[in-house]
């Protein structure tokens, strides 16, 4: 009895210690999640308080301005589709962690005064920001099963964090120290060298991918779906707001007469009201059997907070940069989530997040070049404000068709693309693919009777071919 006695306890005092290591380890791949997630915008997002300054130390236009926030966007628009096989050759960890040194190299090289150096500069950072935006929801997937909504919740959280702290700090920062505005975009160069210390113990899986990672999407079937359209224009929309928000906002609201600190600190303060609101988006989603209400009452919010800079930018302008920043925060928390809800497989997945992120961002690279542009030709920020609401208006009816309860997956016979209705069924992620299922059983073995599954439930027709 006693030697019975002692081994349970220390079967039971194993299974502690395994539970604390697998606490710890979860712990720690959130963290490292998180910081690269912080990562991923501030090198971006630290430019609009100093544009100013940039302008007339350089000289440039507001049209050339506008590529400084413009480059990293092509970037991710020429480099989607790269960084998963990248990822599946080295390692998705360790392809993430070589890109948080290029984003290092990239902020160092900006303190270089030329403007040769500025945009070469961008451009690496463009380049590394590319491997975060693709390769972290890909590990996300890969390694957190039930969890996958709050880790997406996180990862969206961790961006709107980032962005909130380039836009409020930079000014900040700079009055504290004392330096110019070369060495103050430097300064973010910080925070990713503790990503690169954080990130470094996440290399435990070299060899790469699934066969049903990202990289894999035979993405010609998405882009002969009216619901791969439909998640693509959204994304698009969300991406072209968000970009020309982080560009444009600190100088609209200096324009009309508020000093750079503040509209530095208005920018952020849109970021940190959007926080909360990025992290439950993707948890409500995932637990909704319909998103219609998510995908349209935060594009609402908006579009309002638009008209509002639009109309009052002087009186009302903390009113509508705290309805902005809800709107913000919830469209880009459902936006990244609304690939894994409407993919029925892995395939369907990574095709909608292919044909999603480069003809999205395509889209977004447009959005401040095109307004600082109106902005110079018409000498005020009325018509393209107007015009960025129009395209928040159209965002609404996107988000009625993407919010239907219905999925985009692969038929059995020559790849087909088909829609489904999904009938409210628990959610659920599959903790080995990564990706969204409802409540059906699966098979990993073979893509043809996950198909057979996506054209037939229950003896009932599929929905309409594509």
């Amino acid at each position: 009895m006693l030697n019975d006695t002692t081994g349970s306890a220390g079967n039971h005092s194993g299974v502690s210690n395994r539970n604390k290591i697998n606490i710890l380890s979860f712990l720690l791949s959130a963290s490292g999640i998180l910081i690269v997630a912080i990562n991923l915008r501030p090198a971006i997002a630290s430019v609009a308080p100093l544009v100013g300054q940039i302008q007339s130390d350089t000289g440039l236009s507001n049209t050339a301005t506008g590529l400084l926030t413009t480059v990293p966007l092509l970037c991710f628009v020429l480099l989607s589709t790269t960084a998963p096989r990248l990822g599946r050759r080295y390692g998705e960890e360790r392809t993430i962690a070589v890109a948080l040194l290029l984003l290092f190299a990239g902020i160092l090289l900006r303190v270089v005064p030329a403007s040769a150096a500025l945009f070469g500069g961008t451009i690496l950072v463009g380049i590394a920001i590319t491997g975060g935006n693709v390769l972290l929801p890909t590990v996300i997937k890969k390694r957190f099963g039930a969890q996958s909504g709050v880790m997406t919740g996180l990862y969206t959280m961790g961006i709107s964090i980032g962005t909130a702290a380039a836009a409020g700090l930079t000014i900040p920062w700079q009055h504290f120290t004392g330096l110019g505005w070369r060495a103050t975009l430097a300064v973010w160069a910080v925070p990713a060298v503790l990503a690169v210390v954080l990130w470094l113990p996440q290399h435990r899986d070299p060899t790469g991918s699934t066969a049903d990672a990202i990289g894999d999407a035979r993405g010609g079937q998405a882009w002969r779906s009216p619901l791969g359209w439909g998640v693509t224009g959204f994304f698009a929309l969300l991406s072209l707001t968000f970009y020309t928000v982080i560009a444009w906002l600190p100088k609209i609201l200096t324009d009309n007469g508020m000093d750079p600190t503040t509209g530095g600190q208005m920018l952020s303060l849109a970021n940190l009201v959007g926080i909360p609101f990025s992290l439950a988006a993707p948890i409500m989603a995932a637990r909704s059997s319909r998103q219609v209400w998510i995908t349209t009452t935060f594009p609402a919010m908006l579009l309002i907070g638009l008209l509002g800079l639009t109309l009052s930018p002087r009186s009302g302008a903390l009113l509508w940069v705290l309805v902005l920043g809800v709107g913000l925060g919830g469209t880009i928390g459902i936006g990244f989530m609304l690939v894994v809800l409407r993919a029925a497989d892995a395939r369907g997945a990574a095709a909608l997040a292919a044909m999603s992120q480069t003809a999205g961002y395509l889209v977004a690279a447009t959005g401040p070049i095109l307004t600082g542009a109106l902005r110079d030709l018409t000498g005020s920020w009325t018509l393209p404000l107007l015009s960025l609401c129009l395209l928040v208006a159209v965002q609404i009816p996107v988000g009625i068709y993407v919010g239907q309860s219905r999925q985009f997956g692969a038929t059995a016979d020559a790849g087909r693309v088909v829609l489904r209705s999904r009938a409210p069924r628990p959610y659920y992620v599959d903790a080995e693919a990564g990706l969204a299922n409802t409540g059906e059983e699966d098979s990993r073995d073979s893509h043809a009777s996950d198909a057979d599954r996506g054209v037939r439930q229950k003896g009932e027709p599929a929905g309409r071919d594509t």
